[in-house]
């Protein structure tokens, strides 16, 4: 039996679990699954995946039919062994029997049959739209007109105990009361556009949910109708009852303004939950319990979360209403079933089942888009689906006889080596795994192969699958992964040298504080620490200036998030041979002095290794080299060309980094800048005329090259 041979590619690329983002690369990381949300973005066709995190054998279902028609919207068990559907677009009512074998019983002008009941005395009748009527099967397959309500739509039909039926029908919101001889009347008005289901409450009321404007409605014996429960959907589109009498709802469609003028207080504003809801392809999050009916307002909750298209609400017996759980898709039909409320919807054909305080358990898939209705006989459980049309039977007591669960790929981040997989279970469970180096899993993976001794026998690759295959009364609570992933090299983004004469001297600044973490982020998997708490303060430097300093700082990074050590070169511009400077820096900058250095232009290599964080001899490097530097450490040169009694000329040169400022001063303390010839100081060599007179007896001149280099000279009169 092949689960997979159809199923579409992208479910299984909706989430890739990324591990080394967090991690050191060449140490053995771990992967572990164990809870709802972990199994959740896997494919689990026959597998049950259970609220607390454990994978189960699916119910056993069994396809019995293919319908010829386009969708399915009401069903009603015909005794243990059959079933009747109604159809659309052509009215088409079936009967199914469990050996797979069906027959069409009628076809219905009106073209879709939208409900299906039957009286305590095992008569059949059925609900059409548009122009709807209701219809009474005879025993010879024909069908004859029972009521006529001239109303649009027949939607819903219930019986009492005295064999009364009750019809919620649509456009006028109108209910009727028919007797068993299909005389009727017009039991109730609702100010709703459209009576969508109905169903029998305490004390002989009866309850009606509506649309266009989704509400509950209470209908008192007589007809008195008072609104009853109002969650703002456009729909409420099923009620069911639980074996203690609690009621279910499902109310659908865009958010409704509130009737309510005057906004709830806010003191506790935290009352509707977060529950549960489909993401992209299907995939819901793990259900959360509720808080405690006392602290619930009884009529009109507005929810303080983002709007989902479908909600599950619960009435309490003592008549208190709140929501449960919710839905980014769209819910056609509830039904209570073994102590839990089954959900049909357009999952992409799952079923899901949540219990009384909205915990979710994921529970099987059908070979549909949708799942429409529902119809229970005894213990087994007759399931009507569109897109296609198919029929199937669940039966509670058994389980599925081959159970396969398939994960998403899981993504080292890198090429990887996958090591151990251990899987905590009860009873016989074959593990299979597969690799691959693209999330695209149809395309160009290897084979899957079993464990050897609990061990992936699978090709290295970046993303790994494993497979589940459980027995029959089998169960999987956790599975841990062992992967290697490949060490990828650090880089060196950025290098910069900084102008001569300056250095820095880093800070010792305080330890960050301990980490903190809120109760939410200690009941999830998530172990990371904010990138505050992981990164700590920044580093800090501290100026200095001094003659013949020099300055390198430098950005790198390490996709696999390993701590680097940097190690420094240099070489004449001239020569080809590395010296090493320094080694085992753990900051990305380094000051030097170079007054010892002859002059000329010079290149550093910053060489960065993450061997620190690896294995002996699997770390590896990275280099970045420098655009050549002068290192300058000879000062200016003055000459006196000439003298007169009316100045004298001299020349000042720097064959290195050339003229800063030339300065003269009569004292030898105060200078000022003497400025060349031709105004401005921008060559190696200048020339300066200085007038000379009577008073001047004695000049100073200080000229100073941009590497900090300075020469002094004396001119007397």
């Amino acid at each position: 039996m092949n689960f997979f041979s159809k199923h579409s590619p992208t479910l299984v690329i909706l989430v890739f679990f990324t591990i080394i983002s967090t991690l050191r690369a060449i140490h053995p990381q771990r992967i572990v699954l164990d809870s709802y949300n972990d199994f959740a973005q896997g494919i689990s066709e026959s597998v049950e995946i259970k609220a607390e995190g454990s994978l189960v054998p699916s119910p056993y279902i069994e396809k019995i039919a293919s319908l010829p028609a386009e969708q399915a919207w009401s069903i009603l068990a015909d005794g243990m062994d059959a079933c009747l559907v109604g159809t659309s677009p052509e009215g088409k009512l079936f009967r199914i029997q469990k050996n797979s074998s069906y027959q069409l019983v009628a076809k219905f002008p009106e073209g879709n049959i939208s409900a299906l009941a039957m009286n305590n005395k095992g008569e059949i009748f059925v609900g059409t739209s548009p122009d709807g009527k209701i219809y009474k099967i005879k025993q010879n397959g024909q069908f004859e007109v029972f009521f006529d309500p001239k109303e649009k739509y027949i939607w819903s039909i219930i019986f009492d105990d005295k064999s009364n039926m009750y019809v919620g029908t649509g456009t006028g919101g109108r209910i009727y009361k028919l007797t068993p001889d299909g005389k009727g009347e017009v039991y109730a008005t609702l100010n709703e556009t459209h009576a969508r289901c109905l169903l029998f409450y305490s004390e002989g009321t009866l309850l009606a949910g509506t649309a266009n404007r989704g509400a509950i409605y209470k209908i008192f014996p007589g007809g008195k109708s008072v609104l009853f429960v109002d969650p703002e959907k456009e729909e409420i589109n099923s009620l069911v009852a639980a074996d203690n009498g609690t009621v279910y709802f499902s109310a659908v469609g865009k958010k409704k303004p509130s009737r309510i003028q005057n906004p709830l207080p806010q003191e506790n504003p935290q009352f509707f939950p977060e529950g549960s809801w489909m993401e992209g392809g299907g995939e819901m999050e793990e259900a959360k319990e509720y808080p405690s009916s006392k602290t619930l307002p009884l009529v009109s909750i507005k929810p303080t979360i983002p709007p989902r298209l479908s909600e599950i609400w619960k009435i309490e017996k003592t008549g208190v209403p709140y929501p449960i759980w919710s839905s980014k898709d769209f819910v056609f039909n509830i039904l209570w079933f073994q102590n839990r409320l089954l959900i049909g919807s357009d999952s992409g054909g799952y079923i899901y089942s949540i219990d009384s305080n909205g915990k979710m358990d994921k529970l099987l898939k059908t070979g549909s888009n949708q799942n429409n209705a529902f119809a229970l006989s005894g213990r087994q459980l007759f399931i009507a689906s569109s897109n296609p049309v198919h029929i199937y039977l669940m039966e509670e007591t058994q389980r599925e006889r081959e159970a396969v669960y398939r994960s998403w790929p899981i993504d080292a981040g890198s090429m990887a080596k996958w090591g151990s997989i251990k899987v905590e279970k009860e009873g016989n469970v074959e593990v299979l795994t597969r690799t691959g180096n693209t999330h695209r899993t149809e395309a160009g993976w290897y084979d899957w192969q079993p464990l050897v001794a609990d061990h992936c026998v699978s090709p290295s690759g970046r993303f790994l699958q494993f497979e589940l295959r459980l027995g029959k009364n089998a169960k999987v609570s956790r599975v841990e992964i062992a992967c290697l992933p490949d060490n990828i090299p650090p880089k060196i983004e950025l290098l910069k040298i900084l102008p001569s004469g300056i250095s820095y001297t880093g800070l010792t600044m305080p330890p960050p504080p301990p980490p903190t973490k809120t109760l939410d982020q200690l009941l999830s998997h998530d172990e990371k620490l904010s990138d505050f708490e992981s990164q700590g303060m920044p580093a800090r430097f501290q100026l200095k200036e001094s003659r013949g300093l020099r300055t390198v700082v430098w950005k790198a990074i390490d996709p696999d998030g390993d701590n680097l050590k940097y190690s420094i070169y240099f070489r004449p511009q001239s020569s080809s041979q590395w010296t090493l400077l320094v080694k085992d820096l753990e900051e990305s900058l380094f000051s030097w002095d170079t007054t010892g250095w002859p002059d000329g232009f010079y290149v550093l290599k910053i060489e960065a290794s993450d061997e620190k964080d690896n294995p002996l001899g699997m770390g590896l490097t990275s280099t970045l080299e420098s655009r050549p530097f002068f290192v300058d450490n000879t000062p200016p040169k003055i000459r006196i060309l000439n003298k007169s009694t009316s100045g004298v000329n001299i020349a000042v040169s720097d064959e290195g980094s050339g003229l800063k400022t030339v300065e003269i001063s009569e004292d030898g303390k105060n200078f000022t800048s003497l400025y060349p010839k031709e105004g401005i100081l921008d060559f190696q060599k200048e020339e300066f005329f200085i007038p000379l007179s009577a008073e001047k007896k004695i000049l100073f001149i200080r000229a100073e090259d941009e590497s900090g280099n300075i020469s002094n000279a004396l001119i007397s009169n």
